[in-house]
């Protein structure tokens, strides 16, 4: 019987991370993840992963599209300089 090579592999989570909130805090983000019925855990790894991807695309993305422009300068495209600083 062959194995379904599609199948994802499962994630290990045995890793803790501690966030300290006042009583209130973690009431309002069980209400909160109760209402959209997903597990506190989970929408809390959601919200940390989705956040770090933003910060990292917004850090990474300045030296991207500096490294882009002076690809554009080296290569002498107006054309395309012109249209990067309209938008």
């Amino acid at each position: 019987m062959k194995k379904n090579q599609n199948a994802k592999k499962e994630v290990k989570r045995d890793t803790k991370l501690e966030i300290r909130m006042s009583k209130e805090e973690k009431e309002l983000f069980y209400k909160y993840a109760e209402d959209l019925g997903i597990n506190p855990s989970r929408l809390a790894r959601n919200i940390l992963l989705s956040n770090a991807e933003s910060i990292i695309n917004k850090y990474y993305g300045k030296y991207w599209i500096k490294g882009y422009i002076k690809t554009l300068e080296l290569l002498k495209d107006k054309e395309a300089l012109e249209r990067l600083k309209s938008e």
